[in-house]
């Protein structure tokens, strides 16, 4: 929670399994090392985990710890990932994401993959969508299948279909990973050019396009413009607040500028990333004021970033703020987090709730 009392709301948390015995694909461990790399990138020095927490099957337990202990975060969305042509377990497991929830009821929601080219994946939607806490579905723009990269665009024949059966589901948000390459799959697949179409036909579905402002910064703004139900997720162009902060400030200043700060959110990538940096960043980031005078870009207000840090996500998650301030009130993690702020240790140590099972036994 922020000082001003407002709530931070991780827009998607993972439990990666990065071990080799998940590798299904030849092309596995690369990702896997570029996932690592891209963190050493993008995280200030002190929160890039060593390669002893990174590459391990992250569990829900740990997970988190990570984002109630180390981070101000208060709720977080769980996204579940469909890359089972990767990794045996689609690389983040829903299995996971039920249980994480399951512990974790006032504080977790959860975006569920579903794999298009599936025979029964319209049907998956409609049981997902169904199941109580789960308030979107999660789409990525490739897969690999007898040996080609194959591409799904939202407009593709394979997928258009399914946006219809998202539309008459009990959710209303479709989240779409875009804008960071993967494997082999050509970067085109990234792009956000299939967005507007689906926007435009489907206007009670909201587009949460996942990355936004990484690359694209262009039609990604132009996109949210002219849609209204176009949303950006910051996952991993958050972190750049810290490390690229002038290439932060342009992505963020061109979203301002062409769509107000209304349907941006934060998101902190973990387990992958450690989400407390970006949370301080934001809170901390002034708008350069060479780029106001150049660009036009708007100054960054407290408003706008307690919009960004949570307010914008609850909106789209139709919660209650104060209903969730309620709810968590005196659970486990606030319980926690009262007694280490009075030790000083509250957020703690970038990824020290990993180090020890004995450490990790004391909090319980």
């Amino acid at each position: 929670m922020l000082d001003s009392d407002s709530l931070v709301v991780d827009s998607v948390s993972h439990c990666f399994n990065h071990t080799p015995e998940n590798h299904k694909h030849p092309h596995a461990q690369v990702w896997d090392d570029e996932t690592y790399e891209m963190g050493a990138k993008i995280l200030p020095d002190g929160y890039v985990p060593s390669e002893e927490v990174f590459y391990r099957d992250h569990q829900p337990e740990e997970l988190a710890r990570l984002l109630f202990l180390e981070s101000q975060i208060d709720y977080s969305v769980y996204h579940s990932l469909p890359l089972d042509d990767y990794f045996h377990d689609g690389y983040v497991s829903r299995e996971k994401g039920f249980e994480f929830m399951e512990q974790n009821p006032e504080r977790v929601s959860m975006y569920v993959d579903v794999n298009p080219l599936e025979d029964d994946a319209g049907d998956q939607i409609e049981e997902f969508a169904a199941k109580d806490g789960v308030e979107g579905i999660k789409f990525y723009p490739a897969r690999y299948q007898n040996g080609n990269d194959l591409s799904l665009q939202l407009t593709e024949d394979a997928v258009w279909p399914l946006l219809q059966r998202v539309a008459d589901s009990e959710v209303d948000t479709l989240a779409i990973h875009k804008f960071i390459p993967f494997a082999t799959a050509p970067v085109r697949y990234f792009k956000p050019d299939d967005i507007e179409d689906a926007a435009n036909s489907f206007p009670d579905v909201n587009f949460e396009i996942i990355h936004a402002g990484f690359s694209f910064v262009e039609e990604t703004v132009l996109a949210m413009a002219s849609h209204d139900n176009v949303y950006a997720n910051l996952e991993n162009t958050a972190c750049l607040v810290n490390t690229r902060p002038r290439k932060f400030a342009k992505a963020l200043g061109e979203m301002l500028y062409w769509a107000g700060p209304d349907r941006i959110v934060y998101a902190g990538g973990a387990t992958a990333l450690h989400p407390q940096p970006p949370i301080e960043g934001i809170r901390n980031f002034e708008m350069p004021e060479d780029l106001i005078e150049d660009y036009d870009y708007p100054e960054v207000t407290q408003d706008m970033k307690e919009k960004i840090l949570g307010k914008n996500a609850l909106r789209l998650l139709d919660k209650d703020p104060e209903q969730i301030k309620k709810d968590i009130e005196g659970d486990k993690w606030d319980q926690l987090r009262r007694e280490r702020e009075e030790s000083g240790d509250y957020p703690a140590d970038p990824w020290s709730t990993y180090e020890a099972d004995s450490a990790l036994a004391s909090d319980d």
